[in-house]
């Protein structure tokens, strides 16, 4: 243990603090939480971080056992102490194997134990009740833990290869199939409905790139003014959320909205797609060229961490024919990883989408790469917090390239 280091991180915890306490953003919080979690860490015997580290599942076993037991709805409007026998009671489970699972959330602040056996909930009890929490908690622990449990032997079996083949990941070696991840799903319902849940609220709460992205200046000021051409294609885009949003935002933008996905989903979200006016088009982004030609943008959210470069390769193409060279462009919103010294949270969604479909999270170096590798020349725009960008892309014409460099701090 290092005492200069631990009392310069002292001093650097300390400072970023006061800044949080100056300045309510997220952005001091998370550099605030970052020093205490550096000093922490610096604090810990390292065979005690590893302990620590490798009892983890025991918890997250602990979280799933209270939930199945009705804990949290007891205890979410508990305003004094709720007693191991009430909770006991609302399965009805053994009061002893109650008391012994909430030792443990007690010891990680899920819960508090303010006397004996008798518990109150702490802000991440009462989140416990809604359902994107129980989604994320129950995607995770029923359908990605048993993949994490296999990886290292499948790892192992391919000569430490990195995942590529969506028809080869870990999910596949696991349960033994020789279907994609998504297929996977849709054959298993009650996995399909956790894993939704589990997108909605990693999805929820996050701003909308209209509401930050220079839509405007960058977007809309060069669109066509023909109502019959395409503005925004969203491609993969599900039930149209994003439209949606985006329709809202700018009521008076030219041209049309459409949404492109797999025949279920645009049957499945039809008669929203009418009331708003967004046409649905039956479109599988891999296996046939894009019917829409010329659209002011192409948008993907969260699509291409999904795949390899290769299959991405695939996808891109289809969009390259599509666009129209000084006009149209290509618009991902994604993470954006540094290049180095990556955060928590895109290591594991990293590590997420490589078990389950054979995908990866992108550095801006990576991103570079696979575009430039289809003739599209990006730019950057990225904004603070949790990583999430915006790529955008065109094809480069005779005179130059389609729009001018990012003048916004945030372009790069």
């Amino acid at each position: 243990m290092d005492t200069q280091q631990i009392q310069s991180l002292w001093a650097n915890t300390q400072t970023s603090l006061a800044g949080f306490q100056k300045d309510q953003s997220e952005t001091c919080r998370k550099e605030a939480l970052a020093q205490i979690t550096k000093l922490q860490r610096a604090l810990e015997q390292p065979k005690d971080a590893i302990l620590k580290l490798s009892y983890q599942p025991m918890v997250f076993m602990a979280l799933k056992v209270a939930h199945d037991m009705k804990v949290f709805p007891v205890l979410a409007n508990a305003t004094a102490p709720v007693s191991v026998k009430q909770l006991a009671a609302a399965k009805p489970a053994n009061p002893l194997l109650v008391e012994r699972i909430m030792r443990l959330l007690v010891s990680f602040d899920i819960v508090e134990e303010p006397e004996p056996s008798a518990y109150l909930p702490t802000a991440i009890a009462k989140e416990m009740v809604n359902r994107p929490a129980i989604g994320t908690m129950e995607s995770l622990f029923c359908e990605f833990l048993p993949i994490l449990q296999k990886t290292p032997e499948y790892l192992a079996a391919t000569n430490y290869q990195n995942p590529e083949d969506p028809m080869r990941a870990p999910l596949q070696y696991t349960h033994n199939v020789e279907i994609d991840g998504f297929s996977w799903l849709c054959e298993h319902p009650a996995a399909l409905t956790r894993f939704n849940d589990f997108m909605e609220g990693q999805r929820a709460n996050r701003v909308h790139w209209g509401d930050w992205f220079p839509v405007q200046e960058r977007i809309l000021a060069g669109a066509d003014s023909n109502p019959e051409r395409a503005l925004v294609v969203d491609i993969g885009g599900g039930r149209g959320h994003d439209l949606m949003l985006f329709q809202k935002r700018f009521p008076d933008a030219p041209g049309k909205l459409v949404l492109e996905d797999l025949p279920s989903v645009i049957d499945e979200a039809a008669s929203d797609l009418n009331a708003c006016g967004i046409q649905g088009v039956k479109y599988d982004f891999f296996k046939e060229a894009n019917p829409v030609k010329g659209a002011r943008v192409y948008y993907f959210k969260f699509v291409f961490h999904d795949w390899s470069d290769e299959k991405a390769r695939v996808l891109l193409g289809h969009v390259v024919d599509a666009m129209e060279a000084g006009y149209s462009k290509l618009v991902i919103e994604e993470y954006i990883l540094p290049d180095r010294n990556a955060e928590f949270l895109h290591g594991t969604t990293d590590m997420a989408v490589m078990i389950f479909c054979s995908g990866l999270e992108r550095t801006r170096q990576q991103w570079k790469s696979l575009l430039e590798s289809v003739g599209l020349q990006p730019t950057f725009w990225t904004r603070e917090n949790d990583g999430l960008g915006v790529i955008e892309s065109v094809l480069p014409v005779a005179n130059g390239t389609n729009g001018t460099n990012g003048t916004n701090g945030a372009a790069h």
